[in-house]
C-alpha cells in the first residue's frame, strides 16, 4: 500500500469563467461537491459534500501506444489508496505521477465512495495523457462532471 496523504481545507475550487488567461465563458454557479485536485506529482480527492466520507478507494488504469499496439495498465491490486471516514474539506491522496515516465501513458483513477449522501458510487475520472488533471468528479447539482462516469455499485 502507498502512503496515505490527508490535507485540510488545503484546496478551494476555481470556477473556470474566473481563471485569469482563460477564455471568456458564461459563469457556472454549480459548487463541486467531490472533485480532484493536483499538486506537483500528486493527485487529490477533494471532499466539498459537506459530510464524512466513510469509506474511498482508489486505483489506477490506462494505456500506453508502442509500435502499433496498445498495452493495457492497472493497478497491481483493486485499490491502492484506502481511506476511512474523509471529513469535510478534507483532501485524500489517491494517485501520484511521475513528471517524465508516466507522459506516454494515457491513465485513469476509477475511485468507490460510500456515505449517507452518495450511496456506493463507483466514479472513473476522465482518461488524460501522464495522468489525470484537476476536474470536477460531482456537482451540486447531481450531475456528473464533463468526460466523468459515476455509477451505483449494486449490493451482492
Amino acid at each position: 500500500m502507498k502512503a496515505h496523504k490527508i490535507l485540510q481545507n488545503e484546496f478551494t475550487y476555481t470556477p473556470l469563467h474566473l481563471i485569469p488567461g482563460m477564455p471568456p465563458r458564461k459563469p457556472d454557479n454549480r459548487l463541486p461537491l467531490l472533485w480532484l485536485a493536483r499538486k506537483g506529482g500528486e493527485l487529490y480527492l477533494v471532499n466539498n459534500s459537506g459530510e464524512t466520507l466513510d469509506w474511498v478507494g482508489s486505483g489506477v488504469g490506462g494505456f500506453i501506444s508502442a509500435d502499433d499496439e496498445i498495452l493495457p495498465v492497472s493497478s497491481a491490486k483493486d485499490y491502492v489508496y484506502e481511506y476511512k471516514q474523509v471529513a469535510p474539506n478534507a483532501a485524500v491522496k489517491i494517485e501520484e505521477y511521475d513528471g517524465f515516465y508516466d507522459l506516454d501513458y494515457v491513465l485513469t483513477v476509477t475511485m468507490e465512495v460510500k456515505s449517507a449522501k452518495f450511496g456506493h458510487l463507483r466514479i472513473c475520472s476522465p482518461a488524460e495523457k501522464g495522468g489525470v488533471k484537476t476536474c470536477v468528479l460531482i456537482w451540486d447539482t447531481g450531475e456528473a462532471g464533463k468526460h466523468v462516469g459515476v455509477s451505483n455499485v449494486q449490493k451482492a
